[in-house]
């Protein structure tokens, strides 16, 4: 990619770097600890990081998918100091890639609306006629 950084797929799991690339997100989660940061990267499709020279986490994301048919980009982010130089730009090029070999045609993605402009450089668009939605009951078995 770049003689300032690289982009790879990664098994492995380094929770102090997830945390400050989650919180520089605004998407940290107080109650996840190291065995859940590990599960993230264990359980997604695919995780890819952006890594300096030092090996040090600059950037992150991750398909969700079942592998067959739908696939979502999720939890894209690089570090502040490092954005502007394209890095955010490889990584969803590199998740696309993944996506496409895996012959996975719905890619989905929930962005923020100050990132819609990223995103649309790649061929994503709104879904008219369809609401995202999130949920924040406390037991879904307490609701039926």
């Amino acid at each position: 990619m770049s003689d300032e950084y690289s982009i790879d797929v990664v098994n492995e799991c380094k929770p102090d770097e997830m945390r400050t690339l989650f919180e520089s997100g605004d998407w940290w989660e107080p109650a996840w600890d190291d065995s859940i940061l590990c599960e993230i990267v264990h359980r997604s499709f695919a995780f890819v990081v952006a890594t300096d020279s030092k090996n040090r986490w600059i950037g992150m994301g991750r398909i969700i998918s079942d592998g067959v048919s739908d696939a979502y980009l999720q939890d894209i982010v690089v570090l502040p100091e490092w954005r502007g130089k394209g890095i955010g730009t490889a990584l969803v090029k590199k998740l696309m890639l993944i996506c496409t070999h895996a012959n996975l045609g719905w890619i989905g993605i929930i962005a923020e609306p100050e990132t819609e402009f990223f995103y649309r450089r790649f061929g994503f668009a709104k879904m008219n006629g369809y609401t995202p939605m999130r949920y924040e009951g406390s037991s879904p078995l307490n609701r039926f």
